[in-house]
């Protein structure tokens, strides 16, 4: 009986959200006053609250007349897994979604305020649309509450063996966090289209940047799990839902730096309203391919193409509303503004035309093998590191240099500023080739590319911050930016470090022998055997010797085994050092009793991770800073 109230309480929330969007359709078209209906939100979210508790209460108890608990739970799964494991499927993971969705609308209710109640209403009813679209698709199409009749399941399929892992509980959440909360600034822009002009530009860039910081973390804990987890090594594997999830970032950032524009020199409106709602699309288009199963990733929820194609009708109805929406409005820019080509205004609009070009450049790159199978009749292309190595880094590279470099520019005209351009260019480009050359003590065209494009954007910020340093208001405005920007060099650094620099070996040892890799030399020493109450491994013991200064370590790789769904996974060892990883995992134990293994060393691979969060630091700041001192 419990589940069937938590249905109970999505369908209550459904209801209201479609009644407060055509009460608020209702009341513009008709120019009849009604109530303030963001006091329909908090309802919604303690509803949508309810039904999440009583779906985790099911996982809690081991209750797998549910078919959603049976088929990622069982009964020795750690409670911590259990709890998480809520998020681990197809039908959780959207009620999840849904109900950060009106946590973020919830929050932008009561932050925001507005002189006509209407305009609000208005605001919050495109939300609504996004909210009553997925809350309809859960309940008629992925419900989580559905019964397993006629017969229960008596021990449930188990949480697949990868999402156990703490980073898993995390993870989702914050992506989701990111995802749900560009609705808002799609809300503004819509509402925009019709005349909602109250700080439109202002509530954009502002919500943008939060959504965007949550977004940030997001992509990085899943770099980092995915790092550690499967047992690869890499950071970054261009698969198409890592793709998906950088589409929207893309997106996100050309949005905010669009909208200062469009704050600050009332220009690039239509601009800025196209980029919130390519933002969304985006993550749609993300959340297709997730669930659809139409590509094959290892962080596919579903496989299910008649769900999937429910979604994509969603997809596509709410993008041809949105369009229609927004070429049926009239947004003007204000034309008295002139700027040169070396103004700020010109630079923030290549960097945001670099921005749109790569997210372009990577959608058609994980969805071109769909293409290719449909009108090939069935044969399967794959378009992989390649492809995206080779279109990206120029672009990046470009991208770098003029967000370095627009940071010294200035509104309208910069008379001076070609000069200034000049100097530092020069300036940058030598340093660049002597700090290459003594961190890595040799001199390549990729190290020297990478280096010069960390250095351009230190530069603008180092300058720009020197420029104002005087004003504290200004150093105090601009300090969430720059430290944005300095988390995008550092970043940077770390893909270009481990890039050019990673060593890799694959070995095969007995106990007792050793091979060499870079400074290193591992030795296996001795094997373990560790059961836990849901998995049990093996466990290859290494000992590990800095050739260089004598210093050694012991790692323990593992192979486990989970039984209830009979996987097998590989947990890594990684031993930190301040300038890189080194790195261990197992492939298989030979009946010789030797193991094959795969060994590496990562140099400032954690720089790509720490870069993030400062990424994500400078763009909450610049929000709350704006939100206390506005």
């Amino acid at each position: 009986m419990i589940p069937e109230i938590g249905n109970i309480f999505l369908i209550f929330a459904f209801s209201i959200s479609v009644l407060s969007f055509l009460s608020s359709t209702f009341s513009y078209y008709s120019n009849v006053q009604i109530y303030d209906l963001s006091k329909n939100i908090y309802l919604i979210f303690f509803l949508l609250l309810a039904s999440f508790f009583v779906l985790e209460f099911s996982f809690l108890t081991d209750d797998f007349s549910v078919l959603y608990v049976a088929n990622n739970s069982n009964p020795n799964l750690p409670m911590y897994y259990k709890f998480s494991a809520l998020w681990g499927g197809h039908e959780g993971s959207l009620l999840l979604f849904v109900l950060i969705i009106s946590i973020w609308m919830m929050v932008f209710s009561l932050l925001s305020s507005y002189t006509k109640i209407e305009d609000k209403n208005l605001v919050l009813s495109f939300s609504h649309l996004v909210l009553f679209s997925l809350l309809g698709f859960i309940i008629f199409s992925s419900n989580p509450f559905e019964r397993l009749i006629p017969i229960a399941s008596m021990s449930g399929t188990d949480l697949n063996p990868l999402l156990q892992d703490f980073a898993f509980t995390i993870h989702p959440p914050i992506l989701y966090f990111g995802y749900a909360g560009l609705i808002i600034p799609f809300s503004l822009a819509l509402a925009r289209c019709f005349n909602v002009t109250e700080a439109w530009t202002t509530h954009i860039r502002n919500w943008t940047v939060l959504s965007w910081s949550f977004l940030t973390l997001g992509i990085a804990l899943g770099s980092w799990w995915a790092y550690y987890e499967l047992g690869w090594g890499g950071w970054w594997f261009w698969d198409p839902v890592e793709n998906s999830s950088l589409v929207p970032w893309l997106l996100a950032t050309a949005l905010f730096h669009s909208a200062i524009v469009s704050n600050s020199r009332k220009i690039f409106n239509n601009w800025t309203i196209l980029l919130a709602i390519l933002s969304v699309i985006g993550c749609f288009i993300g959340m297709f391919l997730v669930r659809s199963g139409i590509l094959t990733s290892v962080h596919s929820f579903a496989l299910d193409p008649e769900r999937g194609l429910i979604l994509l009708m969603i997809t596509l109805a709410i993008t041809l509303y949105s369009f229609f929406v927004f070429f049926k409005s009239d947004v003007s820019d204000n034309n008295s503004i002139n700027y040169s080509i070396v103004s700020k205004e010109y630079f923030l609009l290549i960097n945001n035309l670099f921005l749109v070009i790569l997210a372009v450049i990577i959608l058609f790159g994980t969805i071109y093998p769909i293409f290719y199978e449909i009108f090939s009749g069935g044969r399967t292309i794959s378009v992989g590191a390649p492809y995206f190595n080779l279109v990206t880094v120029p672009i990046a590279f470009f991208l770098a240099f003029f967000q370095g470099y627009g940071v010294l520019t200035k509104w309208s005209s910069s008379p001076n500023s070609i000069k200034t351009f000049s100097t530092t260019l020069i300036v940058i480009a030598f340093l660049s080739l002597v700090f290459s050359y003594l961190l890595f003590n040799y001199l390549s065209l990729f190290n020297v590319i990478g280096i010069l494009m960390v250095s351009s954007i230190i530069a603008g910020v180092l300058i720009s911050a020197i420029r104002i340093f005087d004003n504290k208001r200004f150093f105090f405005n601009n300090l969430g930016m720059n430290l944005a920007h300095i988390g995008i060099a550092v970043t940077i650094f770390g893909i270009g470090a481990v890039s050019s620099h990673s060593s890799s070996k694959e070995v095969i040892l007995e106990i007792g022998e050793s091979t060499t890799l870079s400074n290193y030399e591992f030795t296996l020493i001795a094997e373990d055997f560790k059961e836990e109450s849901n998995f049990y491994s093996q466990i290859a013991i290494f000992q590990v010797e800095n050739l260089t200064n004598g210093d050694s370590f012991d790692l323990k790789p593992e192979k486990a085994f989970y039984p209830a769904s009979r996987s097998i996974m590989t947990e890594s060892a990684i031993a930190i050092t301040p300038k890189e990883d080194v790195y261990i995992s197992l492939s298989e134990r030979l009946n010789s009793g030797e193991w094959i293994a795969k060994i590496q060393t990562k140099p400032f691979v954690r720089f790509i991770w720490l870069g993030s969060i400062l990424m994500c630091l400078g763009g909450i700041f610049s929000f709350s800073r704006r939100l206390l001192f506005k």
